[in-house]
């Protein structure tokens, strides 16, 4: 019983911390703006040079391009392929494309064995063999990669002085989950068999082995301990890249990203730097409109 209120609680966790995070950060003011090239956007021919449609004369005339054709390839290749891993520090690359990968045949094989317990596709053969051969695949592949980047972590001079303790906890957990997920193997429970339970007749799941039991419980923790954590960036990329890093849509041609502007302008600048001087009750819109160049002069 214990064990069932922990899995509830852990989901209901889960999907209410990643649901504020993303309010949280969709609420905040508007970045600043990067621009800085390439960018996945724009004719091909521009995006291998670096250039920007302000090449273009009377651009603010002009209807910019926004397909996302070049950001989905560019994300596709880093979630699948790691390529900011691989060209940025390769010798790391190996065990953080296998625990990645382990990650997502985890969730894959999850998504499998809910949808044949909630189709009672008990009879598809090869649903069955992919949840089969996928789970242990999945937890072989995690528990390689996490046990490398420990090592690494730990060994590596490039890598000791940004090791932070609670990197090491996050790659212990996941450790954790897939060694019990192995492990499980043993107690005769397969995955689809488990899912089948847990969504039609919970309380059996005291049936189970310890192993079993142990793994279902460190799941229900990381669930839980998820949305607190910097691995959320597997979704807020999407946000943090689209939203800010290749963001250079020109405010006159997005009503909305003009009123955000807006609203950012009428907060208080509440520093002050060599290049703005904006001490006292100032705000932004004085700052950036003071022709000295050094915001409004007050301090």
């Amino acid at each position: 019983m214990l064990l069932i209120i922990l899995i509830s609680v852990a989901v209901i966790v889960f999907f209410a911390g990643n649901a504020v995070r993303i309010v949280h950060f969709l609420r905040m003011p508007t970045p600043l703006r990067w621009e800085l090239y390439p960018i996945p956007k724009g004719p091909r021919t521009r995006q291998r040079y670096g250039g920007s449609y302000f090449e273009q004369s009377d651009w603010w005339t002009k209807s910019p391009d926004t397909g996302r054709t070049g950001e989905l390839a560019f994300m596709a290749k880093e979630i699948l392929l790691l390529r900011s891993v691989w060209e940025n520090f390769r010798g790391l690359w190996l065990w953080s494309w296998l625990l990645h990968w382990g990650l997502y045949f985890y969730l894959l094989t999850t998504v499998l064995a809910v949808l044949a317990a909630v189709l009672r596709a008990g009879s598809f053969r090869l649903l069955h063999l992919a949840v089969l051969y996928g789970f242990p695949l999945a937890c072989s592949l995690g528990v390689a990669g996490s046990l490398g980047l420990l090592v690494m972590r730990s060994l590596h001079p490039r890598l000791r002085g940004y090791t932070t303790r609670s990197s090491v906890f996050n790659l212990t957990l996941l450790g954790a989950v897939f060694v019990t997920g192995l492990l499980s193997l043993s107690d005769g429970a397969g995955l689809d068999d488990v899912v089948r339970v847990l969504l039609r007749s919970p309380a059996s799941l005291g049936h189970y082995g310890r192993t079993s039991q142990a793994h279902l419980a460190l799941v229900a923790f990381f669930l839980a301990y998820f949305p607190f954590t910097h691995m959320t960036h597997a979704y807020m990329k999407y946000f943090t890249w689209h939203g800010v890093r290749w963001n250079d849509s020109p405010a006159i041609h997005d009503p909305l990203a003009a009123k955000r502007l807006a609203a950012s302008l009428q907060r208080e600048a509440t520093w002050a730097a060599t290049h703005i001087a904006a001490g006292g009750p100032v705000k932004w819109s004085e700052v950036a409109s003071d022709p000295g160049g050094r915001g409004a002069g007050r301090a």
